[in-house]
Parts: structure tokens; sequence; C-alpha cells
């Protein structure tokens, strides 16, 4: 477990996605645009920049197979981008939302033939192509959801779909369109699922916001993460509930390299690992320990000065920086130095590699193979 790449963008990251081949990524700047930089070497150039959006862009989302980007914002709309070869530039087209409220977050489904936009709404907009209106068009995943949706993820079927918000409720709901999707396999979830099934209702033991939510690889269990600083495992086979719960600040995202290991990571800055013996989930490791350890070992006297950690923290963790006697007080134990905004999965599939964004501007690569 550790490192594969690091890059530090000159500013905060509150979003990112990958495409394909990792040859490209986009980001937001913590600001209404997305830039898209292509790797040149062990840079990243920059290629594009997206500006449809009217305010803070709050989730990319970039489609392996279709080389699709989908972007979503608190001026109410989405966008999908798709690249226009003879010009060589992204075109946008808007989607319909029907929503009154910012949107949250945004993921494609596994056949990247819809996507789920979740908004302060009280609503996931599930949107697909209208092959009449030649646009991409909604509906609204409405009942029983009480308050903003802060999270979405698909199952591996391409129907059902996981969201959780400030209701402090995860759920699983079909978001099943006729003429768009096959029937659906019975699965443990269900075996009618007309759209806005209700399939499942979760929460963590102490309640708090969801905050991000994820299908394990076989679709047979789901994990959230809370603001209570916990992770909850759902497995509808069994019945089974299983919350961890934690010492550290709040993960804000997770994900499933594989059937038996999630990620989780937020406030705390570390990626945490938590592995499973069938009964119950622990946490086994926070990557990056062993590389900051060897960082440690061969500093050299010009990057341990106080001096230079008292400017790197004004810079990457935003914070003022204050006298101290000791030269390591201004730089965390961990790769990143603020809040880590987003996991992703590997776009190509490889269950062993995540990559990780924060507000201190890293953008890292990492491997979790034991």
């Amino acid at each position: 477990m550790g490192i594969l790449d690091e890059y530090n963008f000159p500013f905060c990251v509150t979003a990112h996605s990958f495409n394909r081949d990792k040859s490209q990524v986009a980001v937001c700047p913590n600001s209404n645009e997305v830039h898209i930089y292509t790797r040149s070497g062990a840079q990243w150039v920059a290629a594009h920049v997206l500006k449809e959006h009217d305010l803070l862009v709050t989730s990319i989302d970039w489609a392996p197979q279709t080389n699709r980007i989908v972007t979503c914002s608190q001026d109410k709309n989405a966008y999908v981008w798709t690249y226009d070869e003879p010009s060589g530039t992204w075109k946008p087209t808007l989607v319909h939302l029907r929503i009154h409220r910012a949107a949250t977050q945004a993921k494609w489904s596994p056949l990247e033939n819809k996507f789920a936009v979740a908004s302060g709404d009280k609503c996931v907009s599930v949107c697909y192509f209208g092959e009449d209106n030649d646009w991409w068009v909604s509906k609204h995943l409405k009942r029983p959801i009480a308050s903003t949706v802060l999270c979405v993820a698909w199952h591996p079927n391409n129907v059902l779909l996981a969201c959780g918000g400030t209701d402090m409720k995860a759920r699983v709901l079909s978001a099943y369109v006729k003429g768009v999707d096959e029937k659906p396999a019975p699965t443990s979830w269900g075996e009618r699922l007309p759209f806005n099934t209700l399939c499942g209702e979760f929460e963590s033991p102490a309640g708090g916001w969801i905050h991000s939510v994820a299908f394990s690889p076989d679709g047979e269990s789901v994990a959230f993460v809370t603001h209570d600083s916990s992770l909850t495992v759902a497995t509808p086979a069994t019945g089974s509930v299983v919350s961890t719960r934690t010492q550290g600040l709040p993960f804000v995202s997770l994900v499933w390299p594989d059937q038996h290991t999630i990620v989780a990571a937020g406030h705390d800055c570390s990626p945490v690992v938590f592995t499973t013996d069938g009964a119950s989930w622990r946490m086994v490791k926070r990557l990056g320990e062993d590389d900051m350890q060897r960082r440690s070992a061969t500093a050299s006297p010009s990057n341990s000065n106080s001096a230079f950690n008292l400017f790197r923290q004004m810079d990457s963790r935003n914070q003022p920086a204050k006298a101290s006697s000791s030269a390591s007080d201004g730089q965390l134990k961990s790769v990143h130095q603020n809040t880590i905004t987003q996991i992703h999965p590997d776009p190509a599939g490889v269950p062993t590699e995540i990559s990780t964004s924060g507000l201190d501007g890293k953008l890292v690569q990492w491997s979790v193979r034991a």
C-alpha cells in the first residue's frame, strides 16, 4: 500500500475525475470552472477550461467508455460535455434537471446510458437521453426523501440507486426507466422494481448527515459514512447492519476497492482502509503513513526548518502561521495537508488503485494492494 503518483496544483481541488487511461484529469479549482489537464511526463499540463456554470461546480464524473463528462453545480444545472474532434473542444449540452436548489453530486450509471444528480430539492434527478426531444431529460426520485441529498451511487445492475443526505438516512431506490433499461434480474434488494420503489433504508446508530454511499462490487451490500465519524455496511440478504465508530474526524467519501475492503477519507486528511472478517469491519491502516516516515527519515535540513513549515502551513492548510518551537509542528503526518474532498475508484476498473484530491491542492494516486 502506498503512493503511485502525487501532484500539487496551485489551488484547492474540490472535485476530480480521470479519463479511462488516466492520461487526462478534470478538476474543479473551487470555482465555477472545470479545468482539464493532460499528462506530460511527471507534470499535468492545462488543456481545456469548461466554463458554462455560473456558481461553484460540486461534482465531476468522466464516463470511461463513452468519454463524456457530466458536471453539476450550485447554479442548479448539469451539463454533459462531449469532445468534438474536428474543433478540438468540449461541447456542452444542458440537462433538464427540473430542480430549484443546488445540485450536489452527479454519477454515471455503469452502462453510461443515464446518470443521477443529487440536489437540495429533496430529490434525485435520474437523467437519460430523450430521443424524441434530442436532449437529456430527467425523472425524479422523491419519496421518502425528506431533505437535501448529498450523495448517490449506482448498483452494478444499472437500475438500483443508493442515496444519502441531511435527513440522516441512506436509502436504496429503484431508478428503472422504461424504454431505457432492460428488466433487471431479481436480487436480494427485491424482484419487482418499478421506478421509485424503496428497497432499503438505513441509518448509523448516532445519526448524522450521510456524506457518501457506495455499493459493494457484487451489489449485495451498501456502505455509507456519516458525520458521526462512522462507517456502516448494510447487507439485506442477511439482514445485518454493521457500524464501525472511529475516533477521527468525519469521512466525506468512500470506495470499495474489492469485496472485502473499503477505503474512506475526509476531514482527517488520510485515507483509511477497513477490512472485514465476514462479521464485522475494522480499521487496519492509514494510507501514506509509511511514505511519510520515509520522507521524514530522508528530509534535508532545508526542508525541515521551522520557517519553511510555517509558510507551507499557510499555503496548504489555509491557516495562519503560528510560531513554533518544533520543526515539525507546521506539517501533518499525512500526505494530504487538508481535507480530502473526494476518493475515486480506478476508471479502468483496476481494483487495487484509487485516487484522492484535497483542499491542499494535491491529487494523489494510491495502491491499496495488501
